[in-house]
């Protein structure tokens, strides 16, 4: 079980109620991004960092991943950033979950000191030991869908002159298919999907995509791309030598 607060999955009851009971991952300041709801990746970050640093680190990584991240400085306090960037303060740190490291790159390097080396080396050690539990992980089931309201189904029922799923459009940019439809799988009867193109993906990892070729919306989870190598980190002392440079 994993919880990541604010959290519309859960209602305001049983998430104060589940909230408590959850593992919280110790060893702050740190980053976490939320790769799918049960899997969180974590990026240790310098304890001797201001938090207005730590800040603009967080907002940093957020660009560079479009994945949902979260900044905790403690146990009561944590600075959300929501996948469409929107901030939110709370006391309420991320808690429970697959924990995983060193899969996404963090945006900047900093130094290697021996406090940071201890944690990390908990951390690895807390991995390894949820790894050899076993088990596996999936993607989001639902592909993101949710019930059609009476005027969705008389709107987006049936196929449109293309025969594709009424509601999508063929993106000018990428030639892709994106909107909101009817999802035709026998599977998801009267469910409302998002189908985003290519140039809706900004991390190209986590994906809800048409496929024309058989005619179905399919899902692609975000822990599918963590191998994905973008360009380098920016390293603080090679960044300062370039500025001496000019």
């Amino acid at each position: 079980m994993a919880l990541s607060l604010p959290d519309p999955t859960f209602d305001t009851e049983s998430t104060r109620r589940l909230y408590p009971n959850l593992a919280l991952l110790e060893g702050f300041p740190y980053l976490v991004t939320r790769v799918v709801p049960a899997m969180y990746h974590v990026i240790l970050l310098p304890a001797t960092a201001s938090e207005l640093e730590l800040v603009l680190l967080a907002r940093t990584q957020w660009r560079a991943n479009r994945l949902e991240t979260c900044l905790v400085t403690g146990g009561e306090r944590a600075w959300f950033i929501s996948a469409d960037g929107r901030d939110e303060l709370a006391q309420t740190p991320p808690r429970g979950g697959t924990l995983v490291t060193g899969l996404l790159k963090p945006t900047r390097m900093w130094a290697d000191t021996a406090e940071l080396q201890a944690r990390q080396g908990r951390l690895d050690a807390l991995v390894a030991t949820h790894r050899r539990k076993g088990g596996y992980l999936l993607g989001d089931l639902t592909k993101g869908g949710r019930e059609a309201t009476a005027d969705e189904v008389g709107r987006l029922a049936g196929a449109g002159p293309e025969g594709r799923p009424r509601g999508l459009e063929c993106c000018p940019t990428c030639g892709e298919w994106r909107g909101r439809c009817l999802d035709p799988s026998p599977t998801f009867v009267c469910k409302v999907m998002t189908v985003h193109c290519g140039c809706q993906n900004d991390n190209r990892c986590a994906a809800y995509y048409y496929n024309a070729n058989d005619g179905q919306i399919w899902h692609v989870p975000g822990f599918s791309g963590v191998r994905h190598r973008g360009r380098g980190p920016i390293r603080g002392g090679d960044d300062e030598r370039r500025k001496s440079t000019r």
